[in-house]
């Protein structure tokens, strides 16, 4: 690796670190995006809830249809709460607003979702 090139990844290590948000970049534009992760306390708390939803129960879907609830709105919850969730006595995670409440496992499978 070329000294320009490892001052480029130490300084980017650095800014992660320090709770930078990082931004991974394609030759067509961003390819993806993380959020910033400031102490090693909040790498904890998000290293059980996930971050982001891999699908949806039957139950769940029906749940939502009968709500009303979207599933934008399920990940926009889960992506905002994922570091405040609490883990739950049977291993999901449990993400709480004002408006609704979503169940998921570990992979961020919805199991369930009411409103409050």
């Amino acid at each position: 690796m070329s000294n320009g090139i490892q001052g480029t990844v130490a300084r980017f290590i650095a800014a992660a670190a320090a709770g930078a948000a990082i931004l991974l970049f394609a030759s067509g534009g961003v390819a993806a995006a993380a959020p910033a992760i400031g102490s090693a306390h909040e790498v904890a708390t998000r290293a059980g809830a996930s971050c982001i939803v891999t699908g949806y129960s039957l139950h769940a879907d029906q749940e939502m249809a009968a709500d009303g609830i979207s599933s934008d709105y399920v990940e926009q919850v889960v992506y905002q709460q994922c570091r405040s969730a609490k883990k739950q006595g049977n291993g999901t995670w449990k993400y709480t607003t004002k408006y609704i409440t979503v169940i998921a496992n570990s992979n961020g499978y919805i199991i369930t979702v009411w409103r409050n």
